[in-house]
């Protein structure tokens, strides 16, 4: 029997690998009218307290979209968070490649249409921004990440030994672009410090995978791999990465070894907690990769981000102008209210 995705790595969460299963359901849940939210809501007085009658909490988030009402960008994040979950349990209830796909696709798509800022990767970590997307194996997804990784994040963003969190998210898309002599360089400069930031110690097998990716050199990127299948490193590795797929998988090894797929190198890595099946690059036919929604669709990945992002938060600016005019004419007490506890 497959040990794949049976293996627990441990959570930031601090809930066990049942637990964090259940909280998957819990967010996967609002893709069929069955989330917590459809059910219950939070009276301060009363705690925990069951609707008369259930709503159906993605359908108004949706309405939220369509009608250009309060944060659409919000609710396509959290519409993505709902398919990232749903594409995890694919994988831990039915080992599912095939729908994980189609769901990482719509998860990692939306993700990318959540973003409210240019260059928003810089901050955060590669395998939360990237991993849905590539993984999915979309071609539009990941000639997007190549084709815009400048709007993404400047990959002339400079190591900065405190905070690199730029300079690794900038080579994550330098690799998948294959910009080779740019990507050494950098990998170099960071292998090369000698008093790099403790918490980015266990980042080095990264950069020794860069440079034998660099010099298509297999052995070299699988021996860098494998130091992250080593189970102390790997758990160190992944932890606080991603919370959806942290706690069973080592998301560096499946990322970049992915990459490597991409680039027509087999690596020959299988692994319970870095299946090659989930490694190996094979695109869905295009037909399987299915925009659920309307706006999605309206999406054109040929165009400058911005024209997206202002687009959109020109919205959110006006809806937030008549919110506060709505606001002035409420007294002391009512604006104390709402400023407590309505977002």
């Amino acid at each position: 029997m497959s040990k794949n995705y049976t293996v627990y790595l441990g959570s930031v969460t601090k809930m066990s690998y049942e637990e964090n299963i259940q909280h998957c359901r819990d967010w996967a849940d609002y893709l069929y009218e069955k989330g917590w939210g459809d059910y219950y809501y939070h009276d301060f007085d009363r705690g925990e307290v069951l609707r008369d009658k259930p709503i159906n909490s993605l359908q108004k988030t949706i309405d939220y979209i369509n009608k250009k009402k309060g944060n659409p960008l919000n609710c396509m994040r959290s519409i993505s968070n709902y398919y990232a979950a749903q594409s995890s349990l694919d994988l831990l209830l039915n080992a599912d490649v095939k729908a994980f796909r189609k769901h990482a696709y719509i998860a990692g798509k939306l993700l990318i249409l959540s973003k409210d800022d240019y260059q928003w990767a810089y901050n955060g970590i590669n395998v939360d921004y990237f991993f849905l997307s590539i993984m999915s194996d979309s071609p539009d997804l990941i000639r997007f990440l190549i084709q815009h990784r400048g709007e993404i994040i400047s990959v002339d963003a400079p190591y900065q030994r405190y905070d690199a969190r730029p300079f690794f998210n900038a080579n994550t898309l330098l690799a998948l672009s294959g910009e080779w002599e740019l990507l050494r360089s950098r990998s170099q400069i960071f292998l090369n410090d000698e008093s790099k930031a403790r918490n980015y110690l266990k980042r080095i097998p990264d950069y020794e995978f860069y440079i034998a990716l660099c010099d298509k050199n297999i052995e070299g990127m699988k021996a860098a791999l494998n130091k992250l299948l080593e189970p102390k490193l790997a758990k160190r590795a992944v932890y606080d990465t991603n919370v959806w797929f942290d706690f069973y998988l080592q998301l560096q090894v499946l990322l970049y070894a992915k990459i490597a797929s991409i680039h027509g190198f087999d690596l020959g890595i299988d692994s319970p907690i870095a299946p090659k099946e989930l490694i190996e690059y094979k695109p869905l036919e295009p037909q399987e990769y299915v925009d659920p929604y309307d706006f999605m669709k309206e999406f054109d990945y040929d165009k400058p981000i911005m024209n997206w992002i202002n687009y959109w938060n020109a919205i959110i600016e006006e809806n937030l102008s008549k919110e506060k005019k709505k606001r002035k004419g409420l007294s002391w007490f009512d604006r104390l209210v709402l400023k407590l506890f309505v977002k």
